[in-house]
């Protein structure tokens, strides 16, 4: 198989049917349908689990090990979360999937790790927390201090694709489960944006066992609650939010239907979504956004596929009234399955995502650098 190769591909466990669009880098099991214990020389494989078959976002062959006398990196993986936490002045990134090689040709594993990026280096943290999974969502809830961490795919998961839809915090210091007494129904590959002027979580979308989300779900610290708006964004997946301070609103772009890449903007208000009568983006296809409060605008970096192969990437920025396309030679190549958070200390959106190696890359508002 090529290397870079992205194959369209239909998968179908039991009763899941969907499609995605997954890159193969030199290895067969394109898709996470059983997770192995990780093993990758010279990094660190807490974390990871075996188990049933579950299904999650492209991953990708197992790095080389960290040179002696390196700092210690995140193992490669892909569908990991990432959020900003002010408690440690830093982004946490937690689980995700990685590759190791399998008897099966499943060739992936669920990681259940957490892991603090301080804007010069990562390091692990010695904490228990969920469940090994990918593809879930997470937002800093800046009211109660805490990471909001929901659903995913894993082998602890439901049904026949392995589904979560638990509800997780991060304090800062611990993970704590919590048990509210509604939920989304188990689903990965959805969005997350935390409202700061409603001081709510907002949930959109996802891949469930047979059926691709519309919904809208929002969390008040204690319960999620299903919203009924009279106009939805309509269901997708490998897609990404983003909370507006500057506007506030939630700002909602592009993502992936069977055989369509989207390129369609959505506001949520609190109460209601609106499409903004403004010009689509060149960019469309899987996205993954963040808001840049140094700069008042929403960065995107945005995956594009076409018969099969990754053609382009974009990053594209929005100001509250438009896109404005950003991309340059300096652009991280085109990549699935990667997570994007933003640094208010540093100023910077951190990139941490699935390339020939463990890659960090950092947007510093004009251009992206590729961390040593």
């Amino acid at each position: 198989m090529t290397r870079g190769r992205v194959l369209i591909a239909g998968f179908a466990l039991g009763a899941l049917a969907a499609f995605a669009v997954v890159v193969a880098f030199g290895w067969s099991g394109a898709f996470h349908r059983q997770s192995v214990t990780a093993f990758n020389a010279g990094q660190s494989t807490a974390g990871a689990a075996t188990g049933s078959p579950s299904v999650s976002p492209p991953v990708f062959p197992a790095p080389a090990a960290t040179p002696s006398g390196n700092p210690l990196v995140p193992v490669e993986r892909a569908g990991a979360v990432m959020a900003y936490d002010p408690e440690n002045h830093g982004i946490i990134m937690f689980g995700g999937a990685t590759y190791t090689p399998t008897a099966d040709g499943s060739n992936s594993a669920s990681l259940g790790d957490t892991w603090l990026w301080n804007g010069t280096a990562w390091s692990q943290l010695n904490v228990t927390g969920p469940s090994p999974r990918s593809a879930s969502v997470g937002a800093y809830d800046s009211a109660r201090h805490v990471i909001v961490l929901f659903g995913g795919s894993g082998p602890g998961g439901v049904g026949p694709a392995k589904l979560f839809n638990d509800t997780w915090i991060w304090d800062g210091a611990s993970w704590t489960q919590l048990t509210p007494a509604h939920s989304p129904s188990p689903r990965f590959d959805s969005a997350m944006a935390y409202d700061q002027r409603l001081e709510q979580t907002v949930l959109y979308g996802g891949l469930g066992q047979t059926e691709t989300f519309d919904e809208t779900w929002t969390w008040d610290g204690s319960d999620w609650t299903r919203q009924n708006p009279a106009t939805t964004p309509g269901p997708r997946h490998f897609f990404s939010m983003a909370y507006d301070a500057d506007t506030g609103v939630t700002v909602l772009f592009g993502g992936s239907l069977p055989g369509q890449r989207l390129n369609d903007t959505w506001l949520w208000d609190g109460s209601t979504w609106t499409q903004p009568a403004v010009p689509s983006p060149a960019a469309s296809g899987w996205s993954f956004l963040a808001y840049d409060s140094t700069r008042k605008q929403v960065v995107a970096y945005i995956y594009f596929a076409q018969d099969g192969y990754p053609l382009r990437e974009y990053t594209i920025t929005w100001n509250g009234n438009q896109w404005t396309d950003q991309s340059g030679a300096s652009d991280p190549s085109p990549r699935s399955g990667l997570s994007l958070a933003f640094d208010p200390e540093t100023g910077q959106a951190v990139m941490y995502g699935p390339a020939s190696g463990p890659e960090t890359w950092i947007w510093d508002g004009s251009s992206w650098v590729l961390h040593s």
